[in-house]
């Protein structure tokens, strides 16, 4: 409830931010509006304007800038500083997932996994994720079907996903990403210990 709390205040302040924002943009147009049924020469009116424009541009970047700052240090996600705990070698194909404990120097296709593998709960596990023939999407269910972590699995390419399971049990992966006919039947468990 505490999660649901914190984005409900980010959301509160970004609408605050969003509304404060939109107030400005409106005063800015209401002065150049007000400011330009005066008769002046054109020149100077434009100078008038250039100079609320350059302000207005300044503080704007200056707001961007801050609540950029902000915002970005207030994301859910934890940052993972520490080297992994354990390390899981997963390659994706047509339709399967070969999963194994540790790293490999074997091509996706030279890999010899299965499609279960045992983690540990609360520790810091790194997926070493790559594919064999098309691009198929890694993701990771928990019990009650909510998916928790995903990534590409692309060929010639590895990424790599960093997640703590949070308690024992049983995830299912799914491939999120349509590869075929057989598409569905591409699973995979993820015991958790």
């Amino acid at each position: 409830m505490d999660i649901f709390n914190t984005l409900l205040s980010i959301q509160s302040f970004a609408a605050t931010i969003s509304f404060i924002a939109g107030a400005l943009v409106v005063s800015v147009v209401a002065f150049l509006m007000i400011s330009s049924k005066n008769v002046e020469e054109k020149h100077l009116a434009k100078e008038k304007v250039y100079k609320v424009r350059d302000k207005y541009f300044v503080f704007l970047s200056a707001c961007i800038v801050a609540g950029l700052f902000i915002s970005l240090r207030l994301l859910p996600y934890s940052p993972f500083e520490s080297h992994p705990d354990q390390e899981v070698t997963v390659v994706a194909m047509q339709w399967a997932w070969k999963m194994g404990i540790g790293k490999t120097d074997l091509s996706p296709s030279e890999f010899q996994g299965i499609n279960e593998v045992t983690v540990e709960s609360g520790k810091h596990i790194q997926f070493l994720v790559t594919s064999a023939d098309v691009n198929h999407n890694f993701a990771i269910y928990n019990n009650a079907g909510d998916l928790v972590a995903q990534t590409q699995a692309m060929p010639g390419y590895q990424n790599k996903l960093d997640y703590i399971f949070p308690e024992a049990g049983e995830y299912h992966v799914l491939c999120l990403e349509y590869c075929g006919l057989a598409h569905g039947f591409m699973t995979a468990t993820i015991h958790v210990k």
